[in-house]
Parts: structure tokens; C-alpha cells; sequence
């Protein structure tokens, strides 16, 4: 696995939030779930998500994103947050707007920090896009509005090291040779 994974760290401060959740332990999670119960309009109408590459990028709002099927995840995490995060299921969103058949993703956050994913890993793996937090959707503070989760890491690890979590997610777009 960490053949297929290169991680960049664009960002002239080592001491980022996104390196220093990659620093960090995770304890407890429960298994991806349904979330059936309706979920309230989203308030923020801005383009949260840039999805593709050149001509082809799409510019998602919220209200894009959770047109999409909804999912919840219980989750304590080491850095304070316990609850239900809900959001969409990444392979969702690469089946609707035609990315599902990328043999690697990049996926690059609000302050640069940026890493491939290989198909593999997000294929078998089933990650979560969460947009809300106990029905609320992500702030900035929460490191919002989308984060990349994947449950599956957190009851295995002992540390983060190799962890494939982003936080402030604003794009994700095809990795071609460059």
C-alpha cells in the first residue's frame, strides 16, 4: 500500500493541521451506515469541492454533494470529537461525475497539502466525504466543510502514520503523467 501512496506536503510550515492530524492516534469506529432521516437544506450555497482537472473541473456546492446517497459513521476521535459525522461516500461521487475508473486520485486540501490515492485504496476501502458533523455542517474551526474519513483506519491503528485522511478538502482530480 504505500507503494501506491505518495505523499506531498506543499506547504512551507511542517506544522500544518493536516500534518499534524497525520501525527496524531485515532481509537474507535463504528461501521459506515444509511442515514435515512432527512437532513436540513444546507446553508452554505459556496462552491465547497473542485472536482476533475482543466476544461473538464466542476465546481460543486453542498447542495451538490448531498444530492448524492447520505451515510453516517460513529467515530471518537483522539483529538476530542465523538459523534456521528454523515457526508457521502467518495465512490458515489466518482460514479456520478465519471472519475470512478482513475487508476489515482489527488486530493488537495485548503492550505496545499495534497496526496495520490491509489484506486485500490479507495475502491475496496469505501471512504467517507463527511459534510456534516451531529447534523451540522463543517466549519472551517472543524476542519471543514468536507473531510476526507476513513473509518476502516481508525480501530486498527495504533498510529496515523500512512493514513490517508484529509481535512478542508477543496479538490480532487485525476493524477496524469506530468
Amino acid at each position: 500500500m504505500r507503494n501506491a501512496l505518495r505523499i506531498f506536503s506543499l506547504s512551507l510550515c511542517a506544522a500544518t493541521p493536516v500534518a499534524l492530524l497525520m501525527q496524531s492516534s485515532v481509537a474507535m469506529a463504528a461501521g459506515v451506515q444509511a442515514d435515512v432521516r432527512a437532513w436540513p437544506p444546507p446553508v452554505n450555497k459556496e462552491t465547497v469541492l473542485q472536482l476533475g482537472d482543466g476544461e473538464k473541473r466542476l465546481a460543486l456546492t453542498l447542495a451538490d454533494l448531498e444530492a448524492l446517497p447520505h451515510y453516517k459513521v460513529d467515530l471518537s476521535l483522539i483529538w476530542g470529537e465523538r459523534g456521528t459525522f454523515q457526508g457521502i461516500k467518495l465512490n458515489d461521487l466518482l460514479k456520478r461525475y465519471g472519475l470512478s475508473e482513475s487508476a489515482t486520485l489527488r486530493f488537495s486540501a485548503a492550505d496545499r497539502y495534497t496526496l495520490d490515492i491509489a484506486a485500490a485504496n479507495w475502491r475496496l476501502r469505501d471512504p467517507l466525504i463527511a459534510t456534516r458533523f451531529e447534523m451540522r455542517e463543517l466549519t472551517i474551526r472543524q476542519k471543514g466543510p468536507l473531510r476526507l474519513l476513513w473509518p476502516d483506519e481508525t480501530a486498527s491503528l495504533e498510529s496515523t502514520r500512512g493514513m490517508l485522511w484529509i481535512w478542508n478538502l477543496v479538490l480532487i482530480k485525476p493524477v496524469t503523467a506530468e
